[in-house]
C-alpha cells in the first residue's frame, strides 16, 4: 500500500491509501468466487463458474466496487497501524477511486491541551460578611411563617394571607409553573412566588379568577425564561386576615429550640454566614476554573463538539418534557425556532463545555488525581438515597459499567476543581505521577444536571 498523510486543522489528518493493483485483483477474484457460489450461472454448477465468466456477466467495475467495499476496513486498520495514528473517533471516508483503488479518509486525532503555567496561578480567597438587614429579613420571614391566619369575607389586601391556585405560562402559551392550594402572604415587594404577584391580587375576592402579565426576574430558576414576560392565572380560594406575632422570646421558642430572641438571632446570623461562605466558595472555585480554562490552549476534533452538542440538546429535551410535558419539536415551534437553529445557538455553550471538560481532564492527568472504588460506592449511595422507593433502580443503574464510569469522571472533575482551588490559594501539594492516557478523557465536576459552562 502507498500511504500519505496530510495534517488538517482541529486535530484532524487526511489519510490517503492507494492499494496495490495485485491485492485489488485478488479481492476482485474473491468477490467473483462469492458470486459464483451464491448465483446460478447457466452452463456451470454453483461455485464452478470461472472469473472471466463472472466478470463478463457482472462487469469489472462491479467487481472492483465490491472489492473496494470488502477491503475498506482491513486496509484502514493496516494504514492506521503502519502510521501509528492514535484515533479519537472512527475515520470518516471522504472518497473512493476505483483505478487505482484509493481511499481518502478524514481521521480525528486526540485533543491537545496546553495548560501553560497553571501552577503559578493565584487568586485571593473571598471574605464574607452578614449584614443586620439580612438577619432582620429572615426574622421577618419567621414571623410570617408563624402568623395567625383568620378567614375573612372581604377583598384581599396587601399584608393579608391568601389560598390560591396559580398557573404560569410563557408568552407562547407554554406552562412552566403550577401551584395548587398554596398559601401566600401578600407582603409588599414580595418575591414569592414571583415578584409582582402580591400586588396583582389586591382587590380579588374568594372564588374570583384573574389573569395578568409579569416580567420574570433575572434570577428566575429557569434560565431560559429570565427577563421574559409571562402570563399568570390565579384563582383566589380564601382570604385571611394576617396577624404577625411580636418579635420576642416567645417567637424564638415557637420557631425552634431557642431560649431567647437573641439566641434565635445568633442562629440566623450563623446560618446566613455559612450560606454566604458556601456561595462565596462556589463563586471563587468557578472564577478559578474560568481563569485557568481561559488561559489554556485547547484543540480538538469537530466530532467532539458535535457529541457535546448532542448531549446538551438531549438535556434540554428532557428538561422541556419534564417541565412542560411537550416534545422538544413542539416546544420549539411555539418559539418560532427550528432544531437546527437551536443547535446553532447552542454551539458557543457546547464549545465552552468541551474546553472546560478537556482542561479538567488534563488537570487530573497532570496532577495524578485518582478515585477509589470506595469513593465511587459512597457517591452512588449518596445519589441513590433521596430517590426513596426508586433508590434501588437508581443504584442499579449507577453500578453498571457505564454508570460507574460516569460517577468516576464526575468525582475526578470535582477533585480537579479542588486541586485548582488549592493551587490558587497557594496550598496545593506536589502533583502525583502523571500517566499518558490512551485517550484524553473529558470530565465533569457536576453531580446533577448541566455543567457550569456558561
Amino acid at each position: 500500500m502507498k500511504i500519505t498523510t496530510e495534517p488538517l486543522e482541529n486535530c484532524q489528518v487526511r489519510l490517503t491509501i492507494e492499494v496495490d493493483e495485485e491485492r485489488t485483483q485478488q479481492a476482485m477474484r474473491q468477490v467473483a468466487r462469492k458470486i459464483a457460489k451464491q448465483t446460478d450461472i447457466p452452463g456451470f454448477r454453483r461455485g464452478k463458474a470461472p472469473y472471466d465468466v463472472i466478470a463478463r456477466r457482472y462487469g469489472e467495475d462491479t467487481l472492483r466496487r465490491e472489492a473496494a467495499d470488502t477491503l475498506l476496513q482491513t486496509v484502514f486498520r493496516e494504514a492506521i497501524e503502519q502510521q501509528q495514528i492514535k484515533l479519537y473517533a472512527p475515520g470518516e471516508l471522504e472518497q473512493v477511486e476505483l483505478e487505482p483503488l484509493t481511499y481518502t479518509f478524514t481521521v480525528s486525532l486526540p485533543p491537545q491541551v496546553d495548560l501553560g503555567d497553571y501552577r503559578e496561578y493565584r487568586l485571593e480567597p473571598p471574605r464574607v460578611e452578614v449584614h443586620q438587614e439580612d438577619v432582620q429579613r429572615v426574622l421577618e420571614k419567621i414571623r410570617a411563617q408563624n402568623a395567625i391566619l383568620e378567614p375573612v369575607e372581604r377583598p384581599v389586601a396587601l399584608n393579608d394571607g391568601a389560598l390560591v391556585d396559580l398557573q404560569g405560562r410563557t408568552s407562547q402559551g407554554i406552562p412552566f409553573m403550577r401551584e395548587t392550594n398554596t398559601r401566600i402572604l401578600l407582603k409588599p415587594g414580595s418575591a414569592e412566588p414571583v415578584p409582582g404577584v402580591a400586588e396583582a391580587l389586591v382587590g380579588m375576592k374568594a372564588g374570583e379568577e384573574r389573569t395578568f402579565t409579569l416580567t420574570l426576574p433575572y434570577d428566575f430558576p429557569q434560565q431560559e425564561l429570565q427577563g421574559q414576560a409571562a402570563r399568570f392565572t390565579v384563582e383566589l380560594k380564601q382570604v385571611y386576615n394576617c396577624t404577625l406575632p411580636p418579635l420576642d422570646d416567645d417567637l424564638a421558642r415557637t420557631a425552634g429550640n431557642f431560649d431567647s430572641l437573641e439566641e434565635l438571632e445568633e442562629h440566623v446570623r450563623e446560618q446566613l454566614r455559612q450560606a454566604a461562605q458556601r456561595e462565596a466558595d462556589r463563586e471563587y472555585a468557578e472564577n478559578v476554573v474560568m481563569d485557568v480554562v481561559e488561559s489554556a490552549h485547547v484543540e480538538h476534533p469537530p466530532v467532539l463538539l458535535k457529541e457535546t452538542l448532542d448531549e446538551i440538546v438531549e438535556e434540554i429535551e428532557q428538561m422541556v418534557r419534564r417541565e412542560t410535558q411537550l416534545p422538544l419539536e413542539e416546544y420549539l415551534r411555539f418559539q418560532g425556532k427550528t432544531l437546527e437553529e437551536m443547535r446553532e445557538e447552542l454551539k458557543p455553550r457546547a464549545q465552552a463545555r468541551v474546553k472546560r471538560a478537556l482542561v479538567l481532564g488534563e488537570i487530573v492527568r497532570r496532577e495524578g488525581l485518582e478515585v477509589t472504588g470506595e469513593e465511587v460506592s459512597t457517591r452512588i449511595e449518596e445519589v441513590s438515597a433521596p430517590w426513596g422507593i426508586r433508590a434501588g433502580e437508581i443504584r442499579s443503574s449507577l453500578q453498571s459499567e457505564e454508570g460507574q464510569k460516569s460517577v468516576t469522571n464526575r468525582l475526578l472533575g470535582e477533585k480537579a476543581v479542588q486541586r485548582l482551588v488549592a493551587i490558587a490559594k497557594g496550598e496545593a501539594p506536589q502533583p502525583g505521577p502523571a500517566e499518558e492516557p490512551e485517550h484524553p478523557e473529558t470530565v465533569s465536576e457536576q453531580t446533577e444536571g448541566d455543567q457550569n459552562d456558561e
